[in-house]
């Protein structure tokens, strides 16, 4: 092993011996240096080195006058040491400031970005964004399983599917009843169904120009059937526990736009935090992003509503009255998402303020806007040189050309 070296840092005393540190003492303040060099000597002793290489006249006097032998360190020494010093530091449990060793610098960075991070994921609004997220997955996911539920039912009983529309009613009465040899006004009746229908649905039954199924089948049949009904029980258990935290932490948007377009516009935001800062013209078109840079890109029209055609007053109302309607209902959406966020309370006249709005917009766009005059597009073809705006070359009286900016006449100049 090499012999042991006393460094001095500003942090302190470190002697090293190789890689491994042997003995470490703070000492930050002028002061304290002197105690603690003897404790540094007192803790060589310990460790059984009774002589060690210095590199200042007062240390090595110090150390000679505590009965340790001592030498002045080569210069290399002292190059190897001072490159390496952060390491040594960091590696004796000393820092360069007063804040504490890295190791406990450290630490506390870690404590307080861990709680950062958790404080971020108790949000209660990150938890809405995923529960909506999820709903609108089992939405996708439930279709998918109720239309091949039945169209692979079909095949056997093509019929069913004319008399009753809800395919999870289907679902449910296939895993009741089975093949539609089974299907009598009786069971049928007992299942919920009117006389009428029962009646109908056993009479199709009976004509039936569906094939022939086999056992095996139409187990798998029922399996997919029961699957899309438990499904549909989770999809109804998520919309109200999507109802529950709207009503907790957004009333007001609640209020105005439901609970599930205003939990898809919060999801769409990235929090509620995020669509109290949003304008009123970004929440209209939250969820027509594509189109809206289209439009931004081509030159075409923008979109009027995003998320928000979703709301009744908009999807059931006239084509021209959708946008204004949509913009009025984004600007009541702006509002109550402020006030959930930065005050909390409930604030009942936004339902009214929007109704009276909506009916004035009804009376006062009651009949269409006159159509627009067709404005004609004249496409060049890429062998067609593209017309010069802005510049003109003329000739200068020395016979070259310079370059002379203009204006652009107006329309009708």
């Amino acid at each position: 092993m090499p012999e042991p070296i006393l460094y001095e840092t500003d942090a302190g005393f470190i002697v090293v011996q190789g890689e491994e540190v042997i003995v470490s003492e703070r000492a930050e303040k002028e002061h304290e240096r002197e105690e603690k060099l003897r404790k540094v000597a007192e803790g060589v002793k310990r460790k059984g080195i009774s002589r060690l290489k210095v590199s200042s006249i007062p240390a090595k006097e110090k150390m000679e006058e505590l009965g340790i032998e001592t030498s002045i360190m080569t210069d290399d020494e002292r190059d190897e040491l001072d490159s390496n010093r952060s390491a040594i530091i960091a590696k004796a449990g000393l820092a360069g400031d007063a804040g504490g060793t890295l190791g406990e610098a450290r630490a506390r960075a870690i404590a307080a970005a861990e709680k950062e991070v958790s404080e971020a994921s108790s949000k209660e609004d990150l938890h809405l964004v995923n529960a909506i997220q999820a709903l609108d997955e089992l939405d996708r996911f439930l279709n998918i399983m109720t239309e091949r539920t039945m169209e692979w039912y079909g095949l056997h009983f093509p019929e069913l599917q004319d008399i009753l529309r809800d395919n999870l009613a289907l679902a449910k009465l296939i895993i009741e009843i089975g093949t539609r040899g089974t299907f009598d006004k009786e069971t049928l009746e007992k299942q919920g169904f009117g006389d009428k229908k029962a009646e109908a649905i056993a009479l199709a039954a009976e004509k039936s120009k569906g094939g022939t199924i086999s056992e095996k089948d139409m187990r798998r049949i029922v399996g997919l059937a029961e699957l899309a009904v438990k499904t549909a029980t989770e999809r109804e258990k998520l919309a109200e526990t999507v109802e529950s935290t709207m009503n907790k932490i957004a009333p007001n948007v609640t209020q105005v736009a439901g609970a599930t377009i205003g939990a898809r516009l919060i999801a769409r935001a990235g929090g509620l935090e995020r669509m109290a800062r949003l304008p009123a013209s970004t929440i209209q078109v939250l969820g027509a992003e594509k189109a809206l840079f289209r439009a931004i890109r081509t030159g075409s029209r923008p979109p009027k509503h995003g998320i928000l055609f979703q709301h009744e007053a908009v999807h059931m109302a006239p084509k021209w009255q959708r946008g204004k309607i949509a913009r009025t209902l984004a600007n009541k959406i702006a509002i109550a998402a402020r006030i959930d966020y930065y005050r909390g309370t409930k604030a009942g006249e936004l339902t009214g303020l929007f109704e009276k709005r909506l009916a004035e917009i009804k009376i006062k766009y009651k009949e269409p806007p006159p159509p627009r005059p067709e404005q004609r597009r004249e496409f060049r073809r890429n062998d067609q040189q593209r017309p010069r705006y802005g510049r003109k070359e003329g000739r200068r009286p020395g016979g070259g050309k310079e370059r002379r900016f203009y204006k652009k006449p107006r329309p009708g100049q």
